[in-house]
């Protein structure tokens, strides 16, 4: 702007430039300023984009985990009986075996627990049951009907997930469970809620099911996230529950409380419960203990707490070590 005055003005005084057309000289540099101020902020998130979309080719052009079949066969009729038989899988073609050799029966109303160390098995099982990971060996069988031969969303109306990380919508307390099921009424949703031992909490508060939990739920604590989360997998009414370490993240009495809830909220249900936390697990009707993909033992609590093994090594540093409470 400067250099267009020292330029302008002497123009203007020997009549070489009209007076009108300085201010088109002076302000030409800050209009052409404002149009390039944002090319750096640009080229930064040019860097950003490409880095993101290889990140998303990656995804799109990695071979499909699963694929379902062309013609899919009907998916069979109510009570199911969920069957896994001599199962192995591998998360990539050339990996070492996750899971290998692991057997298990849920027929309508059993429930079992899956514990082990970490990196014993535990999740790749709960993906080969929902159809997140395709089986390398065996079988998993819903009526006697193979899972592959059956579309992937078919199965999971049967198979309901509640995820140690269930996502929780910045959205209410009431919207954030009608997702299981739109048309449910507010006293459908108080009956989940009732049954996830949250309800007596919703109501205290001011809005009740209006209550707002913010982005990602960050509004509630963990422990109440997860019951919402299960309510909102109640309120769907699946079949088969699974329940993928729940209490994961919480301190030890919120883990401990929520496993009770959980295992009472699901009597009668066929439910399979991967956990890390052995409090509560005398509830179930049989525990299955996996070690580096393979069943180590099996049994109920007191039997598996009664010999050596895993189990009772587990069981014994649950209980010897601190409780760790969060406020």
């Amino acid at each position: 702007m400067w250099g267009g005055l020292a330029t302008g003005v002497p123009a203007v005084r020997s009549g070489t430039l009209d007076g009108v057309l300085l201010a088109v000289v002076v302000m030409l540099p800050l209009a052409a300023f404002e149009v390039v101020n944002g090319l750096p902020l640009a080229a930064q998130y040019l860097e950003r984009v490409r880095a993101s979309a290889a990140r998303v080719f990656a995804v799109l052009d990695g071979p499909e985990p699963v694929r379902d079949p062309d013609e899919p066969a009907p998916l069979p009729a109510a009570p199911h009986t969920v069957r896994v038989t001599d199962l192995r899988a591998r998360w990539t073609p050339d990996g070492p075996l996750a899971l290998d050799g692991v057997s298990l029966d849920l027929p309508p109303g059993r429930r079992v627990a899956v514990v082990g160390p970490s990196g014993s098995g535990k999740t790749t099982l709960a993906s080969v049951l929902l159809r997140f990971l395709e089986p390398s060996g065996g079988h998993v069988t819903l009526n006697g009907a193979d899972v592959r031969d059956l579309a992937a969303d078919d199965l999971r109306t049967v198979i309901g997930l509640c995820a140690q990380d269930a996502h929780l919508f910045d959205s209410t307390i009431g919207e954030n469970v009608r997702l299981a099921r739109r048309p449910a009424t507010d006293a459908q949703i108080r009956d989940a809620l009732r049954r996830a031992r949250v309800l007596d909490w919703v109501e205290s508060l001011p809005s009740g099911l209006d209550t707002r939990v913010g982005e990602h739920g960050a509004q509630v604590s963990g422990g109440q996230r997860q019951r919402i989360a299960l309510a909102r997998a109640l309120l769907a009414d699946f079949p088969v529950l699974l329940l993928d370490e729940p209490a994961e993240h919480l301190d030890t009495e919120t883990a401990d409380a929520l496993t009770a809830d959980l295992l009472e909220a699901t009597e009668g249900r066929t439910t399979l419960l991967v956990t890390h936390r052995l409090a509560g697990l005398d509830a179930v009707d049989e525990i299955v203990v996996l070690d580096r993909g393979r069943i180590a033992d099996r049994g109920t609590h007191a039997e598996l707490a009664a010999r050596p093994g895993i189990y009772r090594a587990m069981w014994e540093r649950e209980r010897a070590a601190p409780a760790i409470s969060v406020s």
